[in-house]
Formats: structure tokens, sequence, C-alpha cells
């Protein structure tokens, strides 16, 4: 018998407070008291130590609290606009400092983990776009529509900040309901914004990588980067390691590919700039060190994938089956029933009426 053990007084996941720390900051700017945000964020007022990580979870309340108090979405354009380097640490300062703006998505693509380990930010360039896919890690995407107008937000503003550009994207995707006032946040991208998607994605010029960066500082860009890179290695590998297992498992699950340790090892070299390749190995052993087998790890990413199917798409169920790695659905119901002890309509139908509460509350 194998399964996934949980790990007493692991580190908490989310963001780090230095960037969250922009939302009462944000109220703060009105004149008004930021102390419940605060509070919602689980942070002392004005104390938002760097190595402090925030849950998703935990700054969805917050914005829900920083809404209510202003009475204003705007607040959170207001947050987004105001992030600077000091809020991301030395990232921050060598995305400001990079050359080309394809080097500063490079560089965030490889550090991001030192930003947010519940969500991860996969890139890809095809068609003169670059297509940006946001995908949770152990917890389906949050259905708040106003975290990802914070978060997109804040990713588009500091771009527009480092650049001294205008830039526009060419489509934002929201896996939540469109909120009322939604047009403020329209505005703020100006271009389209759609809504109840199955996952949050950016597509964006690819001519961006080439903008000149008018902040280029070839010595500082070194130095931040250096830094950046030991803060990297000073924190658990394991984590960010299995991070992009988990997407890479995910991705070739959906496509029906191999799913072999060696074929999982060789996608995760071949998706990113790392000089040198993951080898079965080493993947095997980080997922010993959480107490796991390879194969308990595609099973957990199989149970997240299909959950999230069923919960946040209107799927029809064969598909979901099909999508998760099953050639027939009878399996598949077995499967769902021994994760949940429910059945995959019985999933659904539990996410729908608990919707209202949880997802479609307006700011």
């Amino acid at each position: 018998m194998s399964a996934a053990r949980p790990i007493q007084d692991a580190p908490v996941k989310g963001i780090q407070a230095t960037f969250v720390r922009v939302l009462p900051d944000a109220v703060s700017a009105r004149g008004l008291s930021a102390a419940p945000v605060w509070d919602a964020l689980g942070l002392k007022v004005d104390e938002a130590p760097e190595h402090t990580r925030v849950p998703v979870a935990a700054l969805c309340r917050a914005i829900e609290v920083a809404c209510r108090l202003t009475g204003d979405p705007l607040v959170l354009m207001q947050a987004a606009q105001a992030v600077r380097p000091l809020h991301l640490g030395s990232l921050g300062y060598a995305l400001m400092s990079s050359p080309l703006g394809e080097d500063g998505l490079l560089m965030y693509e490889r550090f991001q983990t030192l930003l947010c380990d519940e969500l991860l930010a996969r890139h890809r360039v095809a068609k003169g776009l670059i297509e940006v896919r946001h995908e949770a890690v152990d917890t389906p995407l949050p259905r708040d529509a106003r975290f990802w107008w914070l978060l997109l937000g804040a990713r588009l503003g500091f771009a527009r900040w480092v650049s001294g550009r205008d830039l526009v994207p060419v489509r934002i995707d929201i896996p939540a309901p469109r909120p009322s006032q939604a047009d403020a946040f329209d505005r703020f991208i100006g271009s389209a914004v759609r809504y109840d998607t199955p996952d949050c994605r950016e597509l964006m010029p690819a001519d961006w990588l080439a903008w000149l960066n008018p902040n280029a500082d070839p010595a500082m860009h070194a130095l931040m980067q250096a830094r950046t890179a030991q803060q990297l290695a000073s924190q658990p590998q394991g984590d960010a390691l299995l991070m992009r297992a988990r997407i890479v498992l995910s991705e070739r699950m959906g496509q029906g590919l191999d799913l072999s340790l060696e074929a999982v090892s060789q996608a995760l070299h071949a998706g990113t700039s790392d000089q040198a390749p993951t080898t079965p190995r080493q993947l095997q052993k980080r997922v010993s060190d959480q107490g796991l087998s390879f194969k308990d790890l595609i099973e957990e990413v199989r149970r997240e994938r299909a959950l999230r199917l069923l919960r946040d798409t209107s799927q029809a169920i064969g598909e979901i089956a099909q999508a998760c790695g099953y050639t027939e659905v009878s399996p598949f119901h077995r499967a769902v029933r021994r994760w949940t002890g429910l059945t995959p309509a019985q999933v659904r139908q539990q996410a729908l009426t608990q919707a209202p509460a949880s997802s479609t509350e307006q700011p």
C-alpha cells in the first residue's frame, strides 16, 4: 500500500509576502485602515518578511476584504500598478535590468518558485504569440476573478513599467465567472478578456521578446541574477522539480503520451533552459524524498486533473476520462469513487451546488 504521507511542520506554500503587501498598501493609500486586510493575509500590520509566504486562499480572502472596505474594484488595479522590484526581491531587480524582453521571460520562468510555489506559469512561443498558462500544483485554480485581476494585472503592470511601453496583450482567459464592474479590468488590460474558461491563459505578441529594455544595466543584472540563483539554491529543490514534473505529467496525460519516468525526465529538460538535464534517477530520488513512488505521483496528478475537469469544466465525462489517461469510462468511475466516495456526476453536481457561495459573489 502506498499513499502520500503528509510531512509534519512542512513550510507554508503560497505567494511571497513582500508581493502581496501591495494590496493593504493600496487600501491605506485611500486613507482607510488596512488592518482587516493584513489580518486576512495572516500578517502583522506593515510587516511582510521576505521569507514568509501567504497561501493563495488567504490572498483571495484579503482581496474580498479590500474590495468590501473600498467598495471599488479599482483598488486591485491600483495595487497591481504599484508592483516594483522591491516587492519581488532580487528577482525583481534582475528582471528590471534584463537587456531584452526574452531575457526577463526566461529568468521569470526559471526562478518563479521564489515568488509563488502554489501556481506555476508555463510559457510557450508559437505562431507569433507568447502563451502563458497558469497551473495550480496541489489544488484547483482559484475561481475568483478578482484574484486573477490582481495577479495578471501585476504581471502586466510590472512589464509596462520596466519596458516603458503601453503593452497590450492579445487575450486573457480567466477561469472564473465574470463579476460585475469587470469593465475596470478590461480597460486596464486593453484587449479581450474571456471568463469561465477551463484554464488561465495569457496571449501576448511574440515581438515583446525583442524589445530593448530602457533600464538595462549589465552589472546590476549579473549581480541580481547571481543573488537570485543563490536564493533558489538555498531552498529545497524537490518541491520546484516536483511542481514541474506534475505539470509535465498533466500535459502528457491530456495528450495521451508516455508517462514513464524516462519520458517525463526527458520532457522536463526539454521544457527548461537549464544546462544539466534531470535524470530519471534524480527525479525518482526527489519523488522518494516526499514519501512517494513515481506511480503515486502519477496517481496524484491524475486525481487532481480529473477532479479539476469535473468541477471546473462542462466536458463530457467520457472526454475527461480519456484526458486523464483512461481508455474506458468504467475504470474512471471506479477511480473517482475511490478518491471521493462519489460518482463523477455527483462530484460535478456538488461543485455546481457550492458555486454560488464561493465563486459568483460580486465585489
